[in-house]
């Protein structure tokens, strides 16, 4: 009966049912065309597809149990096939037989089943599910019970995330499990609103600004090291006022962007302004530059490191979040992508440069008045409004990028001479808002617009687990010993651990099932047996045509040589070597009729090379009477010179 007990392990399908089936899970119906040529119990598929973490699982399989086989010569009736216990179930699987009691009586016409296996795998690894089956057979009219124990191999594939926003370093994990977040959407205008519910690390920050006598000049932001937006402020309404923010980040690099539209900094008329940031440690992290006439920007970089947990919600790209207490967490992550557009340009006063000669013939005239706008992609030139030197363009839509610095210069049109330059206005695209620009004595005021381009709302379950049954893997190849059973977040375990229970040796990292050989002559892949590149290592030549070739090497040592056995290979030529095993060309023919074998005179050697070729229609090498057949004519021509010395 030993043979019936391996034959028995197509029951390892079985282990999934476990008394707990999922509604999500479809029904399946058996194929009945699922069979073995031997007639013995079989699995189709005989390998079940792999599972990938956080995608959700679904495969169907068919068992089959004939009601009758035969072992070793013995007929076996199969009465009763049920599961006794099983342990090791990939997380998050579950399976639906189409016999929920996971009980098949083949003797009474049961002999096909079948299971549909689904959920979500949230663990990565190789599985090692092990199974008791009880199996009731009968032979020679006796019942027998019978109950043996079998692994299942499963693997399970670490998955990419499912949403389009970020991606998360973990989706499972022990605690306290340590999440990264990372953006998929990122760069300048992109904003985020972050639910973690978890501990985040990093700082909240005050910013404090105090305007000067020209607020609607000033605007500010935080970048991080992406470009994206942190928080960001301004323009502001009223004069020498203070405004404070306060702004939650995560560890990171940071850099604080002050903008003076003006281009003359936080300053005018002996007046200034100031700002200050601050972690809540009073730790400053960024202040005015002296004297407060920064020009149109200054930049503040720092850093933030923490491990103390915050309790506000971060704004930052990619924040770290833990977890340190089991379950199952939701994070949400609303990302919205801005687009800063320029939609109106009002000059309130330009320089005196231009000439009234062309504007009114001699006459007095305004300026006919464009401009133009440059700055990183952006090449933008208006139309010329006619006799006015305070126009405004309005509904110009032009794309602004975030944080490009753009210039914008006056022009006065003129037909019968080169345009007038009327000067140069520079200023940072930071904002939405109303702000006056100046240069070269002509003076604007633009209106800078945000619209929402985009928005993305993703969310992702986090598990996090007490404890996770493993294996021991103190060679680090993966599998685990089934011996040595561990709670996988026990946070004292000094070896690594595996989800499964497979590997033969554990002290060799290149032995565990499916493991490539390495010619020593050992079981690599704990098949029990040694074959293919597991054999013992023979190195030599394997190349047929070499002249070292080696026939019993299995191991190509790169020796490989052409040289050696150079030379004449033909027999029939005079400077035959037998010695050679590829031929050079070098091969010499006696001139003499009828001297077949190049020693200088007609004998029998000759005629007995003549015979061998007897009958030869085909590239006759000793085709004497020239017909292309080798006959008795050769055979006549050969005896008219037998015994003919050759000079």
């Amino acid at each position: 009966m030993n043979r019936l007990y391996s034959f028995l392990s197509f029951i390892y399908l079985l282990l999934f049912m476990g008394g707990q089936i999922l509604s999500q899970c479809d029904e399946c119906s058996p194929d009945i065309t699922c069979s073995s040529p031997d007639g013995l119990p079989t699995f189709c598929p005989e390998v079940l597809p792999p599972a990938v973490t956080g995608e959700f699982y679904n495969s169907t399989a068919t068992f089959s149990i004939p009601s009758s086989i035969e072992v070793d010569g013995i007929s076996v009736d199969l009465i009763e096939v049920s599961l006794a216990s099983l342990t090791g179930v990939p997380l998050g699987l579950e399976i639906q037989p189409n016999n929920s009691n996971g009980i098949y009586y083949p003797s009474n016409g049961e002999e096909f089943g079948c299971v549909t296996i689904c959920g979500t795998a949230l663990v990565a690894g190789e599985y090692s599910v092990n199974i008791s089956v009880d199996v009731l057979a009968t032979a020679f009219g006796f019942d027998t019970s019978i109950t043996e124990s079998f692994i299942l191999s499963f693997t399970v594939l670490q998955g990419e995330n499912s949403n389009s926003s970020f991606t998360t370093s973990e989706i499972s994990g022990c605690a306290p499990l340590e999440v990264e977040l990372t953006n998929s959407i990122t760069g300048p205008g992109t904003l985020y609103s972050w639910n973690l519910n978890g501990d985040v690390y990093g700082s909240e920050l005050i910013f404090q600004l105090t305007t000067d006598n020209y607020p609607d000049e000033t605007t500010w932001n935080i970048i991080d090291e992406n470009s994206s937006i942190v928080a960001q402020g301004g323009p502001y309404e009223s004069p020498l006022t203070m405004y404070e923010n306060n702004i939650c980040i995560g560890n990171g690099c940071y850099t604080l962007n002050v903008y003076d539209s003006f281009g003359d900094g936080m300053q005018y008329g002996g007046i200034t302004g100031e700002y200050l940031l601050t972690d809540l440690d009073g730790n400053t992290l960024a202040e005015i530059i002296s004297g407060s006439n920064f020009g149109s920007q200054a930049q503040h970089a720092f850093c933030i490191y923490s491990e103390t947990a915050i309790n506000c919600m971060p704004t930052s790209a990619n924040p770290n979040v833990t977890y340190s207490i089991p379950g199952e967490y939701g994070i949400t992550l609303t990302t919205t992508v801005q687009q800063l557009t320029l939609n109106t340009l009002n000059i309130t006063s330009l320089s005196d440069g231009w000439s009234d000669l062309e504007e009114g013939w001699g006459i007095w005239g305004s300026p006919d008045t464009y401009f133009n706008i440059t700055g990183g992609e952006l090449n933008y030139t208006s139309n010329y409004i006619d006799d006015n030197d305070t126009p405004n363009f309005n509904n110009l839509n032009l794309n602004l990028e975030y944080n490009q610095e753009y210039s914008v210069t006056f022009y006065d049109y003129d037909s019968l001479t080169d345009d007038d330059d009327l000067g140069t206005a520079t200023f940072t695209a930071s904002s939405a808002g109303q702000f006056t620009i100046s240069g070269g004595g002509s003076n604007a005021i633009i209106t800078l617009e945000e619209t929402i381009a985009a928005q993305f709302e993703d969310t992702e379950s986090i598990i996090v687990y007490e404890s996770i049954d493993a294996y021991l893997d103190i060679d680090g190849d993966g599998y685990g010993d089934g011996g040595l059973p561990v709670d996988g977040c026990d946070p004292d375990i000094e070896y690594p651990v595996a989800f499964n229970g497979q590997d033969c040796n554990d002290g060799d990292a290149t032995i565990y099932p499916g493991a490539i050989g390495n010619w020593a002559g050992i079981d690599n892949d704990c098949n029990e047996i040694v074959e293919d590149d597991e054999v013992l290592a023979i190195y030599g030549c394997m190349e047929e045509g070499a002249c070292n070739f080696l026939p019993e090497a299995n191991t190509n040592d790169g020796s490989c040589e052409y040289t050696t056995c150079l030379g004449c290979t033909d027999p029939l030529a005079s400077n035959y070597d037998p010695s050679a095993l590829i031929p050079d060309g070098s091969c010499e023919y006696s001139d003499c009729f009828g001297d077949f074998n190049n020693d200088q005179a007609i004998t029998v050697g000759d005629l007995l090379i003549l015979l061998s070729d007897f009958g030869c229609t085909v590239n006759c090498a000793t085709d004497l009477s020239g017909d292309d057949i080798i006959s008795v004519a050769d055979i006549l021509e050969l005896l008219a010179i037998y015994g003919t010395l050759c000079e």
